[in-house]
């Protein structure tokens, strides 16, 4: 049974991953490797289907439904996804969330937020996410709903 704080937990860990693979690339490690870790340990893309949409994704690839597509976005090289630049390699040196509203169902859990990203470079990026977490057979917290997008600006 899914519990608030274990929501809190998951939305932590998600955070802290956008800055690890900055960290990583940044200091000369294999990027791509710890996503696709990051990919296996909380994203449910092994065990069953995600829908991911990415904040920064349009066209024919606006939506990821496949581990590589993830990956691509997470840290671009990937051809089939030439739009790809690597979202997370920024790199982003703090992520944090804030305005979590949850419904738990059983083993999901639904969430809205807002995200905010300060990049290394002092930039800053706001969206809003939702996610729908899953308790998985194994006993790990995955995503297997994520949605991003800018707020809208009239």
């Amino acid at each position: 049974m899914f519990t608030d704080d274990m929501v809190h937990t998951a939305l932590q860990t998600w955070c802290d991953n956008v800055v690890a693979v900055g960290v990583a690339h940044a200091n000369g490690g294999d990027a791509q490797a710890f996503s696709q870790q990051v990919l296996t340990d909380n994203y449910d893309y092994d065990n069953g289907k995600v829908l991911f949409k990415p904040t920064l994704t349009f066209g024919q690839n606006t939506f990821r439904p496949t581990k590589e597509g993830a990956l691509s976005y997470f840290v671009g090289g990937n051809e089939d996804f030439p739009e790809d630049r690597g979202f997370k390699l920024k790199p982003w040196v703090k992520v944090w969330y804030s305005e979590v509203d949850v419904i738990l169902h059983g083993d999901l859990a639904i969430t809205q937020c807002n995200v905010h990203f300060i990049g290394a470079d002092d930039s800053h990026l706001f969206v809003n996410k939702s996610f729908v977490f899953k308790e998985c057979d194994d006993g790990k917290v995955r995503i297997i709903l994520h949605q991003s997008s800018l707020p809208y600006q009239p």
